[in-house]
């Protein structure tokens, strides 16, 4: 078997045949397609069994509703094929995509094989180029240390699933699972903790996920609704941290400015939106945020040349790490957040004032990762030279 397609359903009727139609007119016909229905309320149960009825590549498991993530990895664990691929079932893919990430994925022996994707809208199927992804092309055989690389293949690859082509055994031999307490960008966290394994990633151009969007009733349309959803990420972000902790890559990550680098990447695409204003929080919300960054400082501790001082704040090496032409003067809720004059090390001074994270008019700092470590008070200032 070369893949296991994974398709978790929870009332997806009007879609779901569809996206099952695209599936079963794959190009590469060695596929098994594992549908697992979490306790869906309307007819999805019964369309599902109807097409396991007339195509025998389909499985189906019928289960209690728990969650994307647990049906997710009830299907991992089901799975037989070589290879392991995810599709929700309000979108569809192209007839060629996974003959393509497979023929990529071996020909480099890749952990990890990715392709671009297109958005629509649910209402029009009108295309969301704004929303859509085409990454350029590439292989990294040395993933950890090329994360330090703008536009890395890890970062061009996405944070999401369902345009990715995952090894099997690379996913048994480390345990990698999806975490069932997250209800919603659990994505989120698998890709983190993929980024502390992996050995060869790949990336191709070409779009082959029709990725839908502003459904109303969906995960991601409910997460476009809170604008920003600050505190989902950093709950996400430190879960990941913890276990790279706990298999030994955050050691090694920060002593090498790898982490700080992910933080700062992850923190852009989860929590930016060019042209928009960044979200507004209320106090108790900020002290929620604080606490869990807090938490992601602690985790780290002190460790020489990582970026980070014994007292938990951003060193000058993490800052000149994270920066991008850091203006003479940020101005941001409350205060300033201005670059000082000194020698290298640990640089504090600069701050006035207590800032929540805020806008700048209606755009974002230079380099908003600084402004947001100033807010939660764990940066200093640093030295551009």
């Amino acid at each position: 078997m070369s893949v296991s397609i994974i398709v978790p359903c929870y009332n997806v009727a009007p879609y779901v045949e569809a996206c099952l139609d695209s599936l079963v007119n794959q190009s590469l016909r060695n596929i098994e397609i594992i549908c697992v229905n979490d306790g869906s309320t309307d007819v999805t149960p019964a369309l599902l069994d109807a097409w396991a009825e007339k195509e025998d590549r389909i499985r189906v498991i019928h289960r209690e509703n728990g969650g994307q993530a647990l049906a997710r990895n009830l299907g991992m664990d089901m799975a037989g094929g070589e290879y392991v691929g995810f599709v929700d079932p309000d979108d569809y893919v192209e007839p060629s995509m996974f003959a393509r990430l497979v023929e990529e994925a071996r020909r480099h022996g890749a952990d990890v094989t990715a392709c671009g994707y297109t958005s629509f809208s649910d209402g029009d199927g009108s295309v969301l180029e704004e929303l859509s992804w085409s990454p350029a092309p590439g292989v990294d055989k040395g993933v950890q240390s090329d994360v330090m690389r703008t536009n890395s293949v890890w970062e061009r690859m996405d944070v999401v699933t369902c345009n990715k082509l995952y090894r099997r055994d690379f996913l048994d031999r480390h345990g990698l699972r999806f975490e069932t307490s997250f209800r919603s960008m659990e994505d989120d966290v698998l890709w983190l903790m993929v980024l502390a394994h992996a050995t060869c990633l790949a990336v191709i151009p070409d779009r082959l996920y029709w990725y839908r969007r502003q459904r109303h009733g969906s995960v991601s349309q409910m997460l476009e609704a809170q604008e920003r959803p600050l505190l989902l990420v950093a709950e996400r972000l430190l879960h990941a941290t913890e276990y790279w902790k706990k298999c030994g890559w955050l050691e090694s990550g920060l002593e090498r400015g790898w982490v700080l680098r992910a933080l700062r990447h992850y923190l852009l695409v989860r929590l930016l939106n060019p042209g928009q204003p960044l979200p507004q929080l209320s106090e108790e919300e900020w002290g929620r945020l604080r606490g869990k960054c807090r938490e992601w400082f602690a985790l780290a501790g002190k460790r020489k040349r990582s970026g980070l001082s014994a007292n938990g704040t951003l060193s000058y090496a993490g800052c000149w790490l994270l920066r991008r032409n850091i203006p003479a003067s940020c101005p941001v809720r409350g205060g300033s957040f201005s670059p000082a004059a000194a020698d290298g090390g640990d640089v504090t001074t600069g701050l006035k004032g207590s800032f929540p994270l805020a806008a700048v008019g209606n755009s974002f700092p230079a380099d908003w990762f600084l402004t947001f470590c100033a807010s939660l008070g764990l940066a200093g200032t640093p030295v551009l030279k």
